[in-house]
């Protein structure tokens, strides 16, 4: 213990002082504590790709040793934050994208744990280049028909160009959607109906993807003119048998009038379809059995054509008896 005596006018004081050295270089007489451990720590810096394109995704993974360091690290550009990242297992990962084109000068920093101390790596450069140029695209347009009537289907096709091209492609009347499709080997499709007559102006517009751009094919036009009125029609049912037992085969014959009508007629029993037959000269048939004793109420349903209505049979009552 050194003892200092210190006269000043009649007062004395005494400073019992600690074996401590005073002078600076013999020791620091005092430090504050620190927020962080003292451990060394090192931090190293990778990217995915140090040549993004502007809005392209870019991964920063930053590795700190000893990987039991836990925290955060910080990643830089420049003096600028670009996010943090917590680490697991001492790495720590940041995605981001670039809006500008240019060189970027990254950092990251550890900012240290109790036991490990802070570090910051060493900086690592990218270059942003301006986002590629899409390939220029053509749209073109056709309808199966350019004169359909209203309630009639109508095929619309686009065909883009180069066929390559991803994406979809959605179909305007001027400037109201009707719907799109999906682009297979430069192709889609897409089935309209028009239910007001007049001059449609169609057009077909390519969404575009990553590599090729937007395009919009020049205009179809298509005149829809008023559906004529249908032929009305008259369906029988007629049955072979209709006191069949069960498992007999029996042949129901349904005839349209007039038989110049094509397309199909539907068997039912009850609400239940038991099958179809297309009509030849106004008469479809369809041969069925019943498993079961009972009535049975059969009726016949005509689907129309684009000439000839729709019509349904009268009900045709057969009884089904056990052999």
């Amino acid at each position: 213990m050194k003892t200092i005596q210190v006269v000043s006018g009649k007062t004395l004081i005494l400073l019992a002082l600690a074996a401590a050295p005073l002078l600076s270089g013999c020791g620091d007489f005092w430090q504050a504590p620190s927020s962080t451990g003292t451990t060394a720590s090192t931090v190293t810096l990778t990217v995915s790709t140090d040549t993004p394109a502007v809005g392209a995704s870019v991964t920063f993974t930053a590795t700190v040793s000893p990987s039991t360091a836990t925290g955060t690290v910080t990643f830089e550009n420049g003096t600028t934050s670009l996010g943090t990242g917590t680490l697991t297992s001492g790495t720590a990962t940041l995605t981001t994208t670039f809006s500008t084109a240019g060189t970027d000068t990254i950092t990251a920093v550890y900012g240290g744990d109790s036991t490990y101390a802070g570090s910051t790596s060493s900086a690592v450069s990218i270059t942003v280049s301006a986002t590629a140029a899409l390939t220029a695209t053509t749209t073109t347009l056709s309808a199966a028909s350019t004169t359909p009537t209203t309630g009639e289907n109508d095929i619309l096709t686009a065909t883009v160009s180069p066929s390559a091209a991803t994406g979809t492609v959605t179909f305007y009347d001027g400037t109201t959607s009707l719907g799109s499709g999906t682009l297979n080997s430069g192709t889609a499709t897409f089935t309209a109906t028009f239910s007001t007559t007049g001059t449609q102006s169609l057009t077909a517009v390519y969404s575009g993807d990553g590599t090729y751009g937007t395009s919009t094919s020049s205009v179809v036009t298509v005149t829809v003119s008023a559906a004529p009125s249908l032929t009305a029609t008259t369906t029988t049912l007629t049955a072979s048998d209709v006191t069949p037992t069960t498992s007999e085969s029996v042949t129901l014959t349904a005839t349209v009038s007039p038989s110049a009508a094509t397309g199909t007629v539907t068997f039912y029993n009850g609400t239940t379809s038991i099958g179809t037959g297309t009509l030849s000269a106004g008469t479809a048939t369809l041969a069925t059995s019943f498993i079961t004793a009972g009535t049975e109420s059969l009726t016949a349903v005509y689907s129309g054509d684009g000439t000839y209505a729709t019509s349904t049979s009268s009900v045709l009552t057969i009884t089904v008896s056990s052999p």
